[in-house]
């Protein structure tokens, strides 16, 4: 009796990334990371399991609820990252003596959270962070966002602007009309919902209006219950965060300093409302945004946190980070006007080859593995045919299809008539040119080959 096969399947809001995803991801990463090492940024690397203290310490309500948390084998309670800003703030504390400060450190690895899975959003997913700790604002917030519009520009991305705001801002207000300083984090909460949910059920939460059945737990309707604000407070704040003008005072510093070191005005947005959802941010804040991909919400956002660092040792150190989720960019991208393609032309299907070297026949096995190994030590990414039963050519062809589909743009033949020339030649197929075309496939010496091949790769990048 045949065994049962287990069907192949994913858990639900994680996701497998193709070899094309990868290099394109990989491409990206390679532009942020040149950009930040040109600011003087270092890499790090932190652990993806936590304690759950360390977790649990800073984030608030909602994300808490969104943490991977289990026991170890010895029934240590821990829990995967639900950032990168948290094991930063740890790694900190614990090395605190030798390190110099400003601290400027950039990292990307994955996340996890147990979110609503929908487009663009995942429980599994890349992110990329900048943070520099140990300086006042605002000059880390310019200098990051200038890095971060510098990568999009080294990437070819033009369609993103930041949404910009500051929490000292808002507390400033809600002082201004009366609310209690313990309810703002609370209030902040409700706000970072308005671009989802609206004005109205907005309004109806900080007000206390809304119904237990509205709240995932009678903890959290209790707990609004406790911090809600009257009726006309309530108005004249979502009155006062329509205008935009006082924030612009507000900000002025930073913005007159972010235009100077070249930014483009029109990517700098003042919005009174915007709160982000964590609670350890007391700053700046900001969002990136991408034109015509507003419905998935921000691909990355961070702020200025004062406090955080301060939870795990003695030392007061104030931060300010930048973090882009990169598989929210990537579904961004494929809804802005700006065609992913055209932003990522270079990048092939699935090989990393430039060139697959075919086998004609078996016996000419060894000649088609010496032919790559004069193109690699070139430094030219070249495949071999790796399937055996070749026999005079009669597989060639589905060497050649697959080449193409796997992305490989040329493909060197070394027959038997050729290799018995005196000096030696193969036939070159330039897989990209349309069949009839000119130089689609040509005879080349053999020790002309590399030359023309990298001449090949010149004309078409």
């Amino acid at each position: 009796m045949d065994k049962v096969k287990i069907k192949p399947r994913l858990i639900r809001g994680f996701k497998d990334h193709s070899p094309y995803e990868v290099k394109v991801l990989h491409h990206i990463i390679n532009a942020f990371e040149k950009t930040f090492l040109l600011y003087g940024f270092t890499p790090l690397e932190t652990s993806v399991i936590e304690h759950q203290d360390i977790l649990l310490s800073e984030l608030g309500v909602d994300p808490n609820k969104q943490i991977y948390r289990f026991y170890d084998l010895e029934r240590t309670p821990v829990g995967l990252r639900f950032d990168l800003t948290l094991s930063l703030a740890r790694f900190v504390a614990m090395n605190i003596n030798e390190l110099s400060f400003p601290f400027k450190r950039f990292q990307v690895g994955k996340v996890w959270r147990f979110d609503k899975p929908k487009r663009g959003r995942l429980r599994e997913f890349f992110q990329l962070d900048a943070d520099v700790l140990g300086a006042p604002p605002y000059e880390p917030e310019v200098e990051i966002v200038t890095a971060v519009s510098q990568a999009f520009h080294r990437l070819g991305i033009d369609c993103y602007y930041f949404k910009i705001n500051d929490r000292k801002y808002l507390s400033s207000l809600l002082n201004e009309l009366g609310v209690e300083e313990k309810k703002h984090k609370d209030i902040f909460r409700v706000l970072d919902k308005l671009s989802v949910q609206g004005e109205s059920k907005v309004f109806k939460e900080i007000t206390g209006q809304l119904l237990l059945q509205d709240f995932d737990s009678s903890l959290e309707f209790e707990r609004m219950q406790e911090v809600k604000i009257d009726v006309e407070t309530g108005k004249s704040l979502l009155n006062k965060i329509r205008n935009p003008e006082p924030l612009k005072t507000h900000l002025k510093e930073f913005f007159q300093r972010v235009l100077e070191e070249g930014v483009d005005e029109r990517k700098i947005l003042f919005s009174p409302s915007l709160t982000r959802g964590l609670d350890y941010y007391t700053g700046f804040i900001c969002e990136i945004m991408l034109e015509g991909a507003e419905k998935i919400g921000s691909i990355g956002g961070g702020g200025r946190y004062d406090n955080l660092v301060g939870k795990y040792c003695d030392r007061v150190i104030s931060g300010f980070g930048l973090s882009v989720g990169l598989d929210r960019l990537l579904g961004g991208l494929e809804l802005c006007p700006q065609e992913i393609t055209s932003i990522f032309p270079q990048i092939s299907k699935q090989s990393s080859a430039v060139v697959l070297v075919t086998v004609f026949d078996d016996s000419l096995r060894s000649e088609s593995s010496r032919i790559a190994r004069m193109l690699r030590e070139a430094g030219i990414s070249t495949e071999t045919w790796l399937i055996p039963h070749c026999e005079k050519g009669k597989t060639l062809s589905g060497q050649l299809k697959f080449a193409d589909k796997a992305g490989i743009p040329i493909a060197v033949i070394p027959g038997e008539e050729e290799l018995r020339k005196n000096p030696q030649t193969v036939q070159v197929k330039d897989l990209r040119t349309e069949f009839g075309e000119s130089h689609k496939q040509f005879e080349v010496p053999l020790d002309r080959l590399v030359e023309t091949i990298q001449s090949l790769l010149d004309r078409k990048s």
